[in-house]
């Protein structure tokens, strides 16, 4: 393990990657990174696109608020230590709406999972994908996951993860004739190109308040998880926890990101 990483850190990320063990249904979840992020889209469409992809979110997510705010927190301690000083060139294949969704509100709106490896050949687990080449520039706070973890169980991905809630500006390109043979699940090509340029972005300062036990979001993840449409009283209290938590992050990436103002 690198100095620059603590065993809690180092725990969180190995999680967020998917190297688990046990039976607990939180920290044994290989796929947990999917209702990570999930929390931190506005609305439910994120939900609803990943569940319409036979994707589960975790219900066990909502039993101890004060575990997933932990990791939340070592997540972004550790990703907001690990600029470096040279710009860098990644890669993502990405859900078209979510694109859409960043693209409107001009920020990542998750932990934004990046590659140097290039596209991959095919992205059979989305539907309506987009192409995006990242630009990060020096300094910014992105996490090489081959040099934070000794013992990287996805060291062929070669990711490189983005905060969330930080600034983007995409422009888009031409698609290449070879990008034309990337298929999403329907066999169909990339509906988009980017070029995408990160900028840092500091959270505003806001004030947070205590979370709510959530048994609405077990409820919406359970019904999602069926097939089912949940409950409409049970999708509004999930929507005002996410607000509720995403205070909590954008607070959390202040007290990290100015720490090297």
């Amino acid at each position: 393990m690198t100095n620059m990483i603590t065993e809690e850190e180092y725990r969180a990320l190995r999680w967020y990657e998917g190297d688990t063990e046990g039976e607990d249904p939180f920290f044994s979840d290989r796929r947990a990174y999917l209702t990570i992020n999930s929390l931190l889209y506005p609305g439910l469409r994120n939900e609803c696109a990943r569940a319409a992809e036979g994707k589960k979110l975790n219900p066990s997510f909502f039993d101890d608020n004060e575990r997933l705010l932990e990791m939340y927190r070592q997540l972004i301690s550790a990703l907001c230590r690990a600029g470096k000083p040279e710009t860098r060139h990644t890669y993502r294949v990405e859900r078209y709406s979510d694109f859409e969704a960043q693209r409107c509100s001009g920020m990542t709106l998750s932990f934004t999972s990046t590659s140097t490896a290039g596209f991959l050949p095919a992205y059979q687990d989305r539907t309506g994908i987009a192409l995006l080449r990242f630009e990060i520039p020096a300094g910014f706070p992105a996490l090489d996951f081959t040099e934070a973890l000794p013992h990287y169980a996805k060291s062929d991905e070669h990711e490189i993860l983005l905060a969330p809630y930080q600034k983007l500006e995409c422009t888009e390109i031409p698609l290449l004739e070879s990008e034309r043979l990337i298929l999403d699940a329907q066999r169909n090509p990339p509906v988009i190109s980017c070029r995408v340029k990160v900028g840092r972005t500091v959270p505003q300062s806001t004030e947070t308040v205590p979370l709510p036990h959530c048994d609405a979001g077990r409820n919406v993840y359970e019904a999602l998880n069926c097939g089912r449409a949940p409950a409409e009283e049970d999708v509004l209290q999930y929507l005002r926890f996410k607000e509720l938590l995403q205070q909590h992050i954008r607070v959390m990436l202040r007290e990290n990101m100015t720490q090297d103002l």
